[in-house]
């Protein structure tokens, strides 16, 4: 195999590997979450929270854009608090940021 192609290879692997990562964080932050609450656990809502948390977590990879050397700890600590806030979480804090309150 060319170099090039084995790099690419290399990379996406690394990527997938990455992303799996950040989604076991958020998935297992979302249960966490879930089995501590009061709400009465069905099938529909621990997958969809562990869909929902798992694809917040994995927006932590966004950073990348802005930080590219930023380093894979900090990046699974941005998971972690991503998947934390939650969707209710991160719609009042975008809220208050097109308010121009957070600051």
């Amino acid at each position: 195999m060319p170099d090039r192609l084995v790099e690419t290879l290399s990379t996406w692997r690394e990527q997938i590997v990455h992303a799996a990562l950040f989604s076991i964080i958020g998935i297992s932050i979302g249960l966490g979450k879930l089995l501590a609450s009061e709400e009465r656990l069905t099938p529909r809502i621990v997958i969809g929270r562990a869909l929902s948390t798992g694809g917040l977590a994995m927006a932590a990879g966004l950073a990348l854009a802005w930080m590219p050397d930023l380093p894979l700890i900090a990046q699974m600590g941005l998971a972690a608090t991503l998947a934390s806030l939650g969707t209710s979480g991160l719609e009042r804090v975008f809220q208050r940021a097109l308010q121009g309150r957070i600051g």
